[in-house]
């Protein structure tokens, strides 16, 4: 009997630990949680913030030559100063002729860095 009432003991300690643990799992996976979304909620603030602070020039005449507006931007983490340089390259390419960069966004890439390696070194001359 005495065996008994310690193995029922010790049952009922082993369930109130696991309980105990999941509810504690619980608890640290739930607010894990809520500061990931805290997190992503001020990334998103700041792109948007970004987004805000590219110039959106009003009064666009395409009629004067040489002259280059840009519209609206992708801006995932495209510094202003690259946007200015590619609307550089359009005024050096079109030169006098009017025209409008109206969107620049990053290209997808297709492979990764190591399949790119690994295409070069299998496709490398004798």
């Amino acid at each position: 009997m005495e065996n008994m009432m310690l193995a029922l003991s010790l049952l009922l300690a082993g369930f109130i630990i696991v309980f105990l643990v999941l509810i504690l799992l619980i608890i640290v996976i739930t607010i894990y949680g809520k500061i990931i979304q805290a997190a992503q909620k001020s990334s998103r603030d700041r792109k948007e913030r970004k987004i805000k602070r590219v110039v959106e020039l009003e009064n666009i005449n395409t009629e004067k030559p040489g002259d280059v507006y840009i519209a609206k931007t992708d801006t995932d983490e495209i510094p202003p100063e690259i946007i200015a340089v590619i609307a550089a390259a359009v005024d050096a390419v079109y030169g006098s002729k009017p025209h409008r960069v109206r969107s620049v966004r990053r290209s997808q890439a297709s492979r990764s860095a190591w399949g790119n390696a690994g295409v070069i070194q299998n496709t490398r001359p004798f």
